[in-house]
Parts: C-alpha cells; structure tokens; sequence
C-alpha cells in the first residue's frame, strides 16, 4: 500500500522544485525521460483535477523555519480531508503543492470551497494567515497506474499561476459542466478570456467567489479598532511600481489585521481585480500607464460604493487631490509617509472616514482659509 504520510520539508526549496514537480504530475516521469513513447493502449478518462499551492510559501519558510514546516504539514492535512469528503483523492503532494482528482466537476469545486474555509478558519499562530491558490480544471486523460497524463493537467498549472492567494479559478470547461450549478452562496465571476504561457488556445476563466451582502463592513469601536472576532481587513494593492506594491505589501503583511488579497499595475488591471478578489479598502496610486487611478477610482465607485479608496502618490498637487476626493477617495497618503500612517489610512478608510495626509491637510486648509479671506 502506498505510503501517504505527511512530511514536513525545507519550505525554501518549494519554488526549486515546482517545475520539476508540476513536469512530474502531468507526465508521471522525471523531465530527463519524458520524451519516451506512450503506450497507444493507455485507458482515457474524464476527470476533474484541484491544484492547490501556499502563496509565498519560500517567504514564510524564510520568517518562520520549523513553524512555516508544520503549517505546511497542517494545510496537507486540510487538502486531503477536503478531497476525500466529496469523492476526491489527493494523488501527489509535492513542497506545498496538493494535487487532487475527482469524478465529477462539482465535487472538485466543493471540495475547494471546504479547503478555502478551512484554511481561513484555522488558527496558524506565529506563521500567520496562510493563502491557498486553487485552480480547477476538467477534461480527458490518460491513467497509467496512479499517474495522469494530457493537456488538462498542464492548464491547470498555468491557471494556477494565474491565480491570486485565497482565490479558486475554474477553466471554461469546468464551468460549463457545471452547467449553471454552484454550491450554495456562491457564485461564478466571468473573468473572461486569457492568454496562458506555453498554451496555444486562449483559456476563459471563472473565479468562484462568495459575494458580501451590503452592511457586511465592520463599524468602529470605542477604540477605533477592529473587534478581535472581525475578519482581517481586504486589501488591494495597486501601483506601477514593483518595487513600491513590494514595500507596501511587506509591511502590511505583518499586521494581523490586513489581509493582502492581491496587486495590480494600472487602473484597468485594478478594476477586473475587484470583480475577482473583493477587497475592502484600495491601495491606489494616482499616475499609471493605461488607466490612472482618479479614472480607476471613479469606476469602481460606481459600480462598487462599498469598496473604500486611498489614493497614495508622490504628488500633492491641488487638482490631484480634489480629483481624487471628489472620484471618491476616502483618503490621500504621500508615498513618502511612514508605514503607521499607511496602515491608520487604511484603517480609517475601512470604517468610512477620510484620512490625509498632514501636507494635504494643510494644503486644504490653506486653500480653505484663502478662499474664506
């Protein structure tokens, strides 16, 4: 019988291992024999495949050693429970990859919406939160013994990387074999049809998302903090700058009460980011290529009041900041502010108020007072 314990390995050699691994799932051989002839006699079968991963994995093994090691032990644990209540199995785990099959396409998608819970629910402890990517993907193969082999299993990686932590994306295939069927309070979001690396046709692609009934926003306390039951708050990062969404998302992750949903470069990637990861609050930088973020903001307002904005630049001209405001910012930040103040904004956007920056406080102040003479 087939030894399916757990172990628990050196997080840090996940990324190292996931191409070699992913080669392995879809082929059942090491890279260095997978041009060997397939038998023509091979049985096909229609399933449904789950991949699962831990978002940023190697970072936490960097923060937390043995600690990020049985947490990445503990989300096995969820993953096979998850597969095995709706008729699936975990057939490979590999670093913090589980891959899992399923007969029928809606059993992989309950499943994924258990794993999601489950691991939202769990306490991590010192690790922190944890954010799993799920891509589920259905069509034929090939079963040899206990390996997989055909297309499906590679569309499954790429959607995979396409994927955003705490997010489950489902091919067009899958979606249509669902034929209209989601589990109860859920929803599929059309995200539309995207180009994947290496794979020659376009893919449409569907996130299962859970929607948020209108009032669901925490409300301030006394204390003007969240209440410890409350769930972290969403964020969306957007800036056209890696270096500046890096900065800003390496802060913010150390704070219990943050939950980084996902980045965008430019406005237009902001917008379709909100139909996937419904965020409480927006990170936004005002200058981007293709869509700025006044543009951006008045979009999203419109369609989605309950979101809050901050707009964060390293402008503090006075058009820039009544556009802002009057697009429906609920905040203005200088790139140059300390990381407290980024963190107080964000806070204060999420139970409905404003906060600027002291400069465009001062600036509005003054235009206020000169405008009164």
């Amino acid at each position: 019988m087939r030894d399916r314990r757990i172990i628990a390995v050196p997080m840090a050699s996940v990324n190292g291992w996931r191409s070699e691994a992913r080669h392995r799932i879809a082929t059942g051989k090491p890279r260095s024999l997978c041009l060997r002839a397939m038998q023509p006699d091979a049985p096909s079968r229609h399933l449904s495949f789950l991949f699962a991963d831990v978002e940023r994995s190697t970072r936490l093994a960097e923060l937390h050693g043995s600690a990020a090691g049985a947490a990445l032990a503990r989300y096995h644990e969820l993953a096979e429970r998850a597969a095995g209540a709706h008729e699936g199995h975990v057939f490979e785990r590999i670093g913090d990859g589980a891959y899992a099959v399923f007969e029928r396409a809606r059993d992989a998608v309950l499943a994924a919406v258990d794993l999601q819970d489950a691991i939202r629910a769990e306490p991590w402890g010192d690790v922190g939160p944890i954010r799993v990517r799920i891509a589920i993907v259905s069509g034929d193969v090939e079963l040899r013994g206990e390996r997989y082999y055909g297309r499906p299993l590679f569309r499954a990686a790429r959607i995979q990387g396409f994927t955003n932590g705490g997010e489950t994306i489902l091919s067009g295939d899958t979606a249509d074999e669902l034929n209209g069927w989601v589990p109860p309070r859920m929803r599929l979001r059309d995200l539309g049809t995207q180009r994947l690396r290496d794979v020659a046709q376009p893919e449409r692609m569907f996130a299962l998302v859970r929607p948020r009934a209108s009032g669901d926003a925490s409300t301030a306390d006394g204390a003007g903090s969240r209440p410890g039951d409350a769930p972290p708050i969403r964020v969306l990062i957007v800036d056209d700058h890696t270096v500046v969404r890096r900065g800003l998302r390496g802060f913010l992750e150390l704070l219990k009460d943050f939950d980084i949903v996902g980045e965008a470069e430019n406005g237009r990637e902001a917008i379709a980011a909100v139909e996937r990861l419904a965020p409480d609050v927006i990170l936004m930088d005002i200058l981007m290529p293709e869509m700025g973020g006044i543009e951006a903001t008045t979009a999203i307002k419109a369609e989605h009041p309950e979101i809050a904005v901050v707009a964060i630049t390293s402008l503090i001209e006075e058009d820039k900041v009544a556009a802002a405001i009057a697009a429906g910012a609920s905040g203005y930040l200088l790139k140059d502010a300390e990381a407290e103040e980024v963190a107080t904004a964000i806070r204060a956007a999420s139970r409905g108020e404003m906060h600027l920056d002291p400069a465009v406080a001062r600036l509005l102040a003054d235009r206020l007072q000169s405008g009164g003479a």
